[in-house]
């Protein structure tokens, strides 16, 4: 739509993600972003926190499932969307949500470590086995079709 102001909002998630259903059934989620911008104090030549934003997010559909199931109080997110001011609130409508990986380490299904997934889950199809590769050659070798970043040599005695 023309006339929207397109945002990335970055910050931490305040209190609890609300989940809702419309009538037909669309799953919608309701969540608060505090953004503190940092300030740089000149007179006492350091940086301090600004005035706390609060904008209000809301997500329709699949990802609202999974900013409910994944998001709780405090956790870094980077947010885009549209938003728009109603009654001196910041509204952003999302788009994207994600979580920060500058303050976080986040695990998708295929990456979670063996440690933290539990028990084995069954599958239909047996997942190859990564292609053993030296540590000389990892970093050059072409892309695997199944990739353990847990069992992945370190790319820092390069």
């Amino acid at each position: 739509m023309s006339g929207e102001t397109a945002a990335v909002v970055r910050g931490r998630v305040y209190g609890t993600v609300q989940l809702r259903h419309t009538e037909r059934g669309t799953p919608a989620a309701r969540f608060t972003v505090v953004q503190v911008p940092r300030e740089y104090d000149r007179t006492h030549s350091q940086w301090r926190d600004g005035e706390p934003v609060p904008v209000i997010c809301t997500v329709t559909g699949p990802l609202a499932r999974h900013v409910a199931e994944c998001l709780t109080d405090a956790v870094h997110v980077i947010v885009t969307g549209h938003l728009t001011i109603r009654d001196n609130l910041l509204y952003l409508d999302s788009a994207q949500v994600g979580v920060d990986l500058a303050h976080h380490v986040a695990y998708i299904d295929d990456t979670l470590p063996a440690v933290l997934a539990g028990p084995a889950r069954p599958t239909t199809a047996a997942r190859p086995a990564p292609a053993a590769a030296s540590d000389a050659d990892w970093w050059w070798s072409a892309p695997r079709s199944s990739w353990d970043a847990v069992t992945a040599p370190s790319r820092t005695g390069r």
